[in-house]
């Protein structure tokens, strides 16, 4: 299934991340050793304040590695304005050619955004709801780093609350990642890679 999308890996290189930055690295290393592998085009790699690190179209995943020992959290988490910067001209070249390959955005994030990603999302869905695009057209990934209460609190809003709430398709799913000296499992792997797009993998949680 992965073959099928384009895959866009954000990275929250926040001041609040110092403290998840080892976890972070291997779960990123993980998602994007999978992810180059079945995207025949390369994935996007993209740092919510270190645009100077982010890279298009890489093909080996340990580059992704050498661009992620570059990057050091700092600042402020602009989630929102990061995700409006994919989406926006993603969603006006899936207006002029509806036969645009899928796009899978997998977010690794302690959750804590600055800006107002819901809005974003809400307005993302509502354009293909009137594109009338497929389901899996367009999902968006939250792999939280760390266990804040809060933080998972308000990335499972975005979850499981937008679409009632603004009556729009469900575009998104949050994925906890627990760090241990295994790594990220296969199965929140899969979930990670796919849950923003496949609403049997959403449901599973």
């Amino acid at each position: 299934m992965l073959a099928r999308f384009d895959t866009a890996l954000v990275v929250d290189d926040s001041g609040s991340m110092a403290a998840h930055w080892g976890a972070t690295q291997r779960a990123l290393e993980t998602v994007a050793r999978v992810a180059v592998q079945h995207d025949v085009d390369g994935i996007d790699l993209y740092f919510l304040n270190d645009a100077a690190h982010s890279a298009q179209r890489v093909r080996q995943a340990d580059d992704v590695t050498r661009a992620f020992a570059r990057v050091e959290p700092r600042g402020i988490t602009p989630t929102a304005a990061c995700l409006d910067a994919i989406m926006r001209p993603y969603l006006a070249r899936l207006a002029a050619d509806p036969t645009v390959k899928p796009l899978n955005i997998v977010v690794l994030t302690d959750g804590e955004p600055t800006d107002d990603p819901e809005s974003v999302i809400v307005a993302a869905a509502r354009r293909l709801d009137r594109l009338n695009a497929p389901l899996h057209q367009l999902g968006v990934q939250f792999l939280q780093i760390g266990t804040d209460a809060a933080a998972t609190a308000a990335l499972r809003e975005l979850d499981d609350a937008l679409a009632a709430i603004h009556d729009v398709r469900d575009i998104v799913d949050t994925t906890p990642y627990a760090d241990d000296a295994g790594g990220i499992s296969g199965d929140v792997l899969l979930k990670a890679l796919l849950g923003g797009v496949n609403r049997r993998l959403d449901r599973w949680g």
